[in-house]
């Protein structure tokens, strides 16, 4: 076992502390517990819903409909995010999904074709 520079067995390391009036405890940090897979199941599900519904709902919907679902949308996106940074600690795998929720919900909304979807895409790859 290996504390800081202090190498040895379990209890030699233990009885150095203890012989020095030293804490072992507030040395040694304990992991953090890794995001539990409903954290991403749910704002997954969530996001789907919304996305089915906005790709169902008329383009001449009332106004208040669609501006909900958009932040529910962008809301539930948003989790996905954060649920993925959380998880796997790693900003370009949160950015491309943050960048795929976008272009999903745009899609889903009509606001964008597939081709200015793919558009899009391509102009951030060549930057």
């Amino acid at each position: 076992m290996k504390v800081g520079p202090v190498d040895g067995s379990v209890q030699e390391v233990r009885d150095l502390f203890e012989n020095h009036g030293l804490d072992l405890e507030s040395y040694i940090e304990k992991p953090l517990s890794p995001l539990k897979t409903r954290f991403l199941i749910i704002p997954v599900a969530v996001f789907l819903f919304i996305l089915f519904v906005l790709a169902l709902i008329p383009a001449s919907s009332p106004e208040w409909q669609s501006r909900f679902l958009y932040i529910f949308s962008f809301g539930s996106g948003t989790w996905i995010c954060a649920s993925t940074q959380l998880r796997f600690k790693n900003g370009i795998a949160t950015f491309c999904v943050a960048m795929g929720l976008v272009l999903t919900i745009l899609l889903a909304a009509g606001v964008m074709s597939p081709m200015e979807a793919a558009e899009a895409i391509k102009s951030l790859k060549g930057k």
